[in-house]
């Protein structure tokens, strides 16, 4: 194989075959050609066989990208098993379970569906109390962390409701292990038990993966690189490629500790920097270092590049949030239309879901196509999740939690009143939900009037599962939308109807892509694929733009980055700004933010926001201060400059182009002839004078109201019969 396109260090890296090597891998420094090269070499050249590598990475996404890059290299490789550390679990798990007590066809709870469950034990267990829901999916995923038992908890919880917590917990633990389920913790709590208390089990994967590799290594749990350490521990080749700049998932229990402490946890180690950046300009990388070197608990690196200056780091600061919005799009539609950018070269970045309202708001005024990611998911949408629990419930019939979803969906007239009768008895029974629906229900205590009503479901469900054994995945899950209703429930032509009968449209259609890709795949390989989706594999690369938290584009790059909403309390967050850790951590999602910027970077804040039902007034963030030092103007004349384009300005005073703001993305003057004026004695498209905010434009009218452009204050909105308005 060709290894002159690597550079020294990397080159170092893949060689390094033998024993625990740790590669510190900087923002766009080849990590993922690294591994894929790494694991390329042992087999092309040391003759490893693929059944004894193991590749572990962080998201579906980079698992199909590596194994798309491995086959480019050395062909297809069957017995390489390249998966997340959650899909790694599953599988052993599919495979074992029977030994603690499980079925192998057990479902996987996601977050919404563990939700449900300990909502319905707070029902059971009457209790009512403001935000407890919430407390206790807290303390139920930091008791996993640390893989205590609602006994152990008891003893660690802080809490004052403590006791009720952990009772709950316990309740909790109880239903998942009735419905043959596991939560995400579980799979990792349940592997590692495995792995302990079977020897056997243990003895025959770690003599099976010779060679280990763990991408994104800094956000590893502790429990994972203890599970990792058991299967290493036979010939000991553990190869961890990661960045400790970029470990921003404290939060859902990753543990920096496991990269900055690898010496010491393998003594002999080979440590390799990979500090050359192939993606980021001079400037931008300067003043992400500027930002990251602020930081205490980080290896001594700093990333270069090659690549020319290009152009200088843009700060904005606007007088509120309607201002950065107004500035943000409109220099997206600028470099759309001026500079040939698409969409999808841009990503608008914020540090919270709340933040998003305003940037929708002014990129559908532009008609700039984007779509938003890091709050509401695909796979969490209503009728998504109903289609899915009729495919789950196929699968295992002990998941209560499916049963009680899609009895009623789409509604049948079965109350919620039947379904809490169905769940207390079975409950009381001790006996699943299924058990109790397929029993004799009568015999159970359901009331002849309500047994009656589930009979008929009973037979969708007959039905269903009999067809389940004769037909192909894709063309399965199409029956069962049609058999159970879907479509008829959604046929109508309102907005939500259209859009939920579009989503499971989309989900019939991913189906079908799911099985092209994976021939024969069953339904229950399906829905553990879907089940470990994480945000970031949510992402396409359709031409729209990416309006995102920065949790959720990490490993991600774009030509055109905007890191918004730079002031205290907002970025940093006031959640996490109490402690050095804590403030290191939100630094890291700060360099991992201008880090997924190739062309250019843009730093935004405002003076003022309206967040949470109020304005609030933060000074300027920290981090913008430590990246506004480093930032230089550029000096390369623009023929020198790699992109093609000349420098631009550096904002130094909040300025509003009224032209861009009327103007649309192709170039196009605003088409405001579309509004009808009103009686309010004004026309649109005229001048007029506000005491206060001067000289303005009517851009839109609507009654009485009217949406007016000032030159350096952006859009304001106003009743026109009482404004102080004069004809200008």
């Amino acid at each position: 194989m060709d290894l002159s396109t690597l550079n020294p260090q990397q080159l170092k890296a893949v060689q390094a075959t033998e024993g625990a090597v740790l590669v510190l891998a900087g923002a766009g420094s080849g990590k993922t050609r690294v591994l894929t090269y790494r694991i390329a070499y042992l087999i092309d050249e040391k003759k490893v066989s693929p059944y004894n590598i193991l590749a572990i990475t962080f998201t579906n996404k980079a698992t199909k990208e590596m194994k798309e890059r491995l086959e480019s290299l050395v062909g297809e490789n069957s017995g390489l098993w390249v998966s997340t550390f959650h899909s790694l679990c599953a599988r052993i798990l599919r495979v074992h379970a029977d030994k603690l007590g499980y079925d192998k066809n057990f479902t996987i709870y996601s977050e919404t569906d563990c939700d449900r469950v300990i909502k319905r034990v707070l029902s059971n267990k009457h209790i009512e109390k403001p935000g407890f829901e919430t407390k206790v999916a807290y303390h139920i995923g930091n008791a996993k962390t640390y893989m205590f038992s609602p006994d152990e908890y008891r003893k660690e919880c802080g809490d004052r409701d403590a006791m009720q917590i952990c009772d709950v917990y316990e309740a909790y633990e109880e239903e998942l292990q009735a419905a043959n389920a596991m939560d995400y913790d579980d799979l990792l709590i349940k592997t590692y038990l495995l792995l302990s208390d079977f020897p056997e089990v243990l003895e025959h994967y770690a003599e099976r993966f010779r060679y280990i590799h763990i991408d994104e290594y800094q956000d590893t749990s502790r429990l994972q690189f203890k599970i990792a350490a058991m299967l290493a521990s036979k010939h000991g080749n553990i190869f961890a490629v990661g960045d400790e700049d970029q470990s921003i998932y404290g939060w859902r229990g990753a543990d920096i500790s496991n990269i900055l402490d690898f010496q010491k946890d393998f003594p002999q180690a080979t440590i390799v920097k990979l500090e050359q950046n192939y993606r980021s300009t001079p400037n931008i990388l300067n003043a992400a270092n500027a930002v990251i070197e602020n930081n205490r608990g980080r290896f001594d690196k700093k990333l270069w590049t090659e690549h020319d200056n290009g152009v200088r780091v843009e700060i904005y600061n606007a007088q509120d949030d309607r201002g950065e919005a107004d500035y943000v799009v409109g220099q997206v539609a600028h470099l759309i239309r001026e500079r040939g950018f698409s969409p999808s070269d841009f990503a608008i970045l914020v540090r919270m879901n709340a933040l998003t309202k305003k940037f929708e708001e002014k990129l559908r005024y532009f008609r700039i196509p984007y779509k938003v990611y890091g709050g509401f998911k695909f796979y969490e949408r209503k009728e998504v999740k109903s289609l899915l629990a009729y495919f789950r419930a196929i699968v295992n019939p002990r998941d209560n939690d499916a049963f009680l979803r899609i009895i009623n969906t789409p509604k049948r007239g079965i109350g919620d009143a039947v379904l809490e009768e169905l769940a207390s008895l079975s409950a009381a029974c001790g006996l699943s939900v299924s058990d109790v629906l397929f029993g004799d229900m009568e015999s159970y205590g359901v009331s002849p009037k309500n047994a009656k009503k589930l009979r008929s479901f009973k037979e969708l469900y007959d039905k269903l599962l009999s067809e389940s054994r004769q037909m192909g995945l894709s063309e399965f899950a199409r029956y069962v939308a049609e058999e159970a209703g879907f479509f008829i429930a959604f046929a109508g032509e309102k907005e939500e109807d259209v859009s939920r009968r579009e989503n499971i449209n989309q989900l019939l259609g991913e189906i079908e892509e799911f099985e092209k890709a994976n021939s024969g795949a069953s339904l229950e390989e399906y829905l553990q694929s879907v089940s470990l989706i994480s945000d970031t594999d949510e992402i396409q690369t359709d031409d729209y733009l990416v309006l995102s938290t920065v949790h959720s584009v990490k490993g991600l790059e774009f030509d055109v980055v905007f890191v918004t909403g730079l002031e205290e309390n907002v970025f940093p967050s006031q959640s996490y700004n109490k402690t050095t850790s804590e403030i290191e951590e939100e630094r890291r999602v700060m360099y991992v933010a201008m880090t997924r910027a190739r062309k250019r970077l843009y730093l935004t804040c405002a003076r003022s926001r309206f967040m949470y039902g109020s304005t609030q007034n933060n000074p300027r963030s920290r981090f913008l201060k430590e990246a506004e030092e480093k930032i230089q103007p550029t000096r390369i004349p623009p023929s020198r400059s790699s992109y093609g384009y000349a420098p631009e300005r550096r904002i130094e005073e909040p300025k509003r182009d009224l032209s861009a703001i009327l103007r649309n993305v192709n170039g196009a003057a605003a088409d405001l002839s579309k509004v009808k004026a009103g009686e309010i004695g004004f026309k649109l498209g005229e001048k007029v004078v506000h005491p206060r905010y001067g000289v303005g434009r009517i851009i839109q009218i609507s009654g009485d109201n009217a949406s007016v452009a000032f030159d350096g204050l952006g859009i304001k909105q106003f009743n026109m019969k009482i404004a102080p308005f004069k004809k200008g």
